[in-house]
């Protein structure tokens, strides 16, 4: 159930009471959101590291977080889907409402896909892919042109996510900017 509460958006009047997101749709988004950083983090990091076994560890965490950060989409989207998202606010103009849709929309397909061509990148690298530490059915076989093919996909939808989140951490900011603006605190569990 969504909550009610006076977030006191600028301008007071009929459009001053908006609706929270749940407690699970806080806890799925800030979960996500801190994988998807320490994935961004620890990709950057690992690709540069000379084979050995600390580079195939970093790997399998990769590989791990991923997956789960797959599986939180797919339960975000199922929680999304049951308990829509709070109103934005009415004074928000039309184009700023669109564009928050258009990257929401754009975060769901690339936490889907992102995870996704990194999976079939793994599938025909020859090294299989587990899930901390569970071995996971590998059905691919090594072949360097599709796992090549698989990584720049991984790659180009890794620059695409972040760009979505770069257009969504300054919608953030031009919220946390502007006075008496509190539409930021939909996503807050304080």
């Amino acid at each position: 159930m969504q909550t009610r509460t006076d977030l006191g958006v600028p301008g007071g009047g009929d459009a001053a009471v908006l609706t929270r997101y749940t407690a699970p749709a806080m806890l799925l988004h800030w979960l996500t959101a801190a994988l998807v950083l320490f994935l961004f983090g620890l990709g950057w990091y690992m690709v540069d590291l000379p084979k050995g076994p600390a580079r195939s560890a970093d790997f399998a965490l990769h590989k791990s977080v991923g997956i789960l950060v797959f599986l939180l989409t797919i339960a975000r989207l199922n929680w999304c889907l049951r308990h829509p998202a709070p109103s934005l606010p009415s004074l928000m103009p039309a184009w700023q409402q669109r564009l928050v849709h258009i990257v929401h929309r754009g975060f769901y397909v690339m936490l889907f896909v992102h995870p996704f061509f990194g999976y079939l990148s793994a599938e025909f690298a020859g090294y299989g892919t587990r899930f901390f530490g569970l071995p996971l059915y590998n059905w691919g076989w090594k072949d360097q042109r599709i796992n090549e093919f698989f990584t720049e996909c991984h790659e180009v939808t890794g620059v695409v996510l972040l760009i979505l989140i770069i257009c969504h951490l300054a919608g953030a900011i031009s919220h946390m900017l502007k006075k008496g603006d509190r539409t930021l605190a939909r996503m807050l569990p304080w």
